[in-house]
């Protein structure tokens, strides 16, 4: 049971409880009337704890019926007993009926109100005077005042709902274009690669071919045709360096298009994409620069970042994560944290087997930490060469 529920209910209880004391007092000298109005009362409270915790609005016949019988069971003790426990728990059915919908809303609400007026024309007497009219007037007002107080506070939890599932599906779409971009790059990266392969094949290839089959004519020559060899030589040469340019146009290529000369900023377009959504915060500090590191283990980590953020959010729920990178004289430290759902038994997704194959790839190792309700945490160490310190 909700806990807004669970305190709604003990207050009911308090309330009865309240009724069921008067109704003692007030009938002591009339035991038949005493039983009856106590049975009620006592009839009363078992239908509420059934309502709250065996019935839900879903329920419809059954839970229409249970607040149907305590809308009349309450006028009822209204009437006998017209105290301050009574003159509250007349309200209560109020904010449950509220939260109907279409014909359900409209028959209870009309019972519901009807009953009241009844209730209080019977608790006032006969209209004979301005005293009369005036305290039913007071009781209408203050109806009405309850109907719209009750109204305001749907009309908030609708809007607080629809925003909490519209905050939820921009997260999620937020998510999806991560992990759509992070797809984009991989799709890039591999017909990059691709490109590069069929262009070394088609260049470098060739000429390497031509290179083998001159030197290869050169040494069957040599002896025969020595004059002839020279001729060969120098046609090698050039085959060589015009390979040699190729190679270094491709490497050049490949090198503009995947370094990264701002490792701190990448990360931090990373974050700020997510930090636009107010309900998650990501907190991201780094001892030292690492722009001076291999190409390899800046994308390695910026990956693993970027995997493990996605996780956090779409898998455990997070609403705030920590990422830590420390430089050390020999290796990389890298914690992500979050305070997420957690787990207590870790079954690894293709995002954590993935960084699990990076990490290792450099020599590195990964730890999980994790328990339910306690968040997820992640500690990798990945050894550098002393040119990268």
């Amino acid at each position: 049971m909700p806990v807004t529920k669970k305190y709604l209910l003990i207050l009911k209880y308090f309330l009865l409880t309240s009724i069921f004391i008067g109704i003692y007092y007030s009938y002591n000298n009339h035991l038949i009337s005493m039983v009856i109005l106590l049975l009620l009362n006592a009839t009363l409270m078992v239908n509420e704890y059934i309502r709250y915790n065996k019935l839900t609005i879903n329920s419809k016949y059954m839970y229409d019926t249970s607040l149907l019988f305590t809308i009349f069971g309450i006028m009822v003790l209204n009437y006998f007993i017209h105290n301050a426990g009574t003159n509250t728990c007349i309200f209560f059915p109020l904010i449950e009926l509220l939260r109907l919908k279409g014909l359900r809303l409209k028959f209870l609400f009309s019972v519901h109100s009807l009953l009241f007026l009844i209730v209080s024309i019977l608790n006032i007497g006969i209209l004979n005077n301005w005293y009369k009219f005036a305290t039913l007037g007071l009781d209408i007002f203050t109806y009405l005042a309850v109907v719209i107080i009750a109204y305001s506070v749907k009309t908030i939890r609708i809007e607080k709902e629809e925003i909490s599932y519209l905050n939820e599906k921009l997260q999620l779409a937020n998510i999806n274009l991560q992990q759509y971009s992070l797809e984009v790059e991989e799709l890039t990266t591999y017909r990059e690669r691709t490109m590069m392969a069929q262009e070394l094949h088609d260049s470098l290839g060739h000429s390497l071919m031509a290179l083998s089959m001159h030197l290869e004519y050169a040494k069957k020559i040599c002896d025969v045709k020595p004059e002839k060899v020279k001729e060969v030589l120098i046609k090698s040469e050039d085959i060589a360096k015009s390979s040699i340019s190729s190679l270094r146009e491709a490497v050049k290529l490949l090198k503009n298009e995947r370094d990264i000369e701002n490792f701190n900023g990448l990360i931090e377009k990373v974050i700020n994409n997510f930090n636009l959504l107010n309900n998650i915060k990501i907190n991201y500090n780094a001892n030292k620069k690492l722009d001076d590191l291999s190409e390899i283990i800046k994308k390695y980590i910026y990956k693993t970042i970027q995997e493990s953020i996605t996780n956090s959010i779409k898998h455990g729920k997070s609403t705030e994560i920590d990422i830590k990178i420390t430089r050390k004289q020999k290796s990389i430290a890298l914690v992500l944290s979050d305070n997420g759902i957690g787990c207590n038994k870790l079954i690894k997704s293709n995002g954590l087997i993935g960084i699990e194959n990076r990490v290792t790839s450099l020599n590195g190792s990964v730890n999980y930490i994790s328990n339910a309700n306690l968040g997820f945490r992640i500690d990798i160490n990945i050894p550098i060469l002393m040119e990268e310190i």
